[in-house]
């Protein structure tokens, strides 16, 4: 697997004991977050442990198949839950809990780069209900509920909301999607909002951030479209198409998925990789801890919604499809992020007659 993709597991083998010591570093992360204020934090789970898969491997079954043994569906969510219980015996409550992470995407297959499983529907079902019960059993469901799926795409996200049935649903608190592609955001927003769940687009990252550019290719076959976006990667850290990219993905989503939160994927990558696609808004060598930070041009067009839009704030309606606003009543401020897609000036006349400002 790639550099910090093989993450170490906290159940290392059938008969072992649990091992808290694993993961040292990224623990540290977790943290550290909370001591500098971090307030919600989300579990999601990429693989169950290799020796829990039909492949013995925690990257993917073969044949991109589903790869938890269903004798292990009730181990896996006694796993998991496991996990969230000694975090709050640590002083850290993980708000909601998903057992998948893009589970219908045909990408997850043994000997890969990275950690992940693939899951029917039939699976997801089953699993929902047993780690629900597990949180109830163990007295933890009062602070952590479910959350699903991390689907990797929009589309995806809808499709397996539909097939998971109600009694697995009660036990759901949230729908996360990733946003790498698709075109039903409204749809998806409006079923979170008739099933009286939160909704969050938990995941995306820069070369990605492209769905409006996506649609124009919407019939033409997958691996087409990841060429295109592989190859457009190649030159996104340096170019400022990567900022307007992005802000046309923040742009879109909440605009017609209206999440509750809005989360880049990795915030820093390995720039000394094989393939160096730009996704992170920072680049570090991870094998050189001395060598200097470098930014991304996404991360300083990132930093115009984050600086300046924060916690708390509630997005309001702007008749200009470039513009995104946002309002704070406590504070009284009202925060404009215009994006300019064109390289020619661009001037915005902006009215805030209705803000009573003198």
């Amino acid at each position: 697997m790639r550099i910090g993709a093989n993450v170490p597991g906290f159940w290392p083998c059938k008969t072992c004991d649990y091992n808290w010591t694993s993961d040292a570093n990224q623990r540290w992360f977790l943290f550290a977050a909370k001591e500098r204020g971090a307030d919600i934090f989300e579990a999601f789970s990429n693989s169950p442990p290799y020796w829990m898969t039909n492949s013995g491997c925690s990257s993917g079954g073969q044949n991109f198949s589903d790869n938890l043994n269903s004798s292990y569906y009730d181990a896996h969510a006694d796993y998991l839950t496991e996990v969230v219980r000694w975090y709050k015996e640590q002083g850290l409550i993980f708000r909601t809990l998903d057992p998948f992470n893009e589970p219908t995407f045909r990408h997850w297959r043994d000997y890969g780069s990275q950690e992940g499983c693939s899951y029917s529907c039939y699976a997801m079902k089953e699993i929902i209900k047993k780690v629900g019960a597990y949180l109830d059993k163990k007295d933890l469901s009062e602070n952590t509920s479910i959350s699903i799926a991390d689907e990797s795409t929009i589309d995806e996200e809808v499709s397996t909301i539909s097939c998971i049935g109600e009694d697995a649903k009660s036990y759901i608190s949230q729908y996360n999607t990733h946003a790498y592609w698709g075109i039903h955001r409204t749809q998806l927003y409006n079923i979170a909002k008739q099933d009286g769940k939160r909704l969050w687009m938990s995941e995306v990252y820069v070369i990605f951030a492209a769905s409006i550019i996506f649609n124009k290719y919407y019939e033409i076959m997958l691996s087409c479209y990841l060429v295109e976006c592989w190859n457009r990667g190649f030159i996104s850290s340096k170019d400022m198409s990567t900022s307007i990219q992005l802000s046309e993905e923040i742009l879109n989503d909440m605009r017609n998925l209206k999440p509750g939160a809005w989360v880049y994927w990795q915030a820093i990558e390995d720039d000394h990789n094989d393939w160096n696609d730009g996704w992170g808004l920072i680049g570090v060598n991870y094998s050189n801890s001395t060598t200097p930070l470098n930014k991304h041009l996404a991360f300083y067009g990132f930093a115009q919604y984050t600086k300046f839009i924060r916690p708390g704030y509630q997005i309001i309606s702007s008749n200009d499809s470039d513009t995104l606003a946002a309002y704070d009543a406590g504070n009284k401020t009202l925060v404009l992020v215009c994006t300019n897609k064109n390289k020619m000036l661009n001037i915005w006349d902006i009215n805030v007659s209705m803000f009573n400002i003198s």
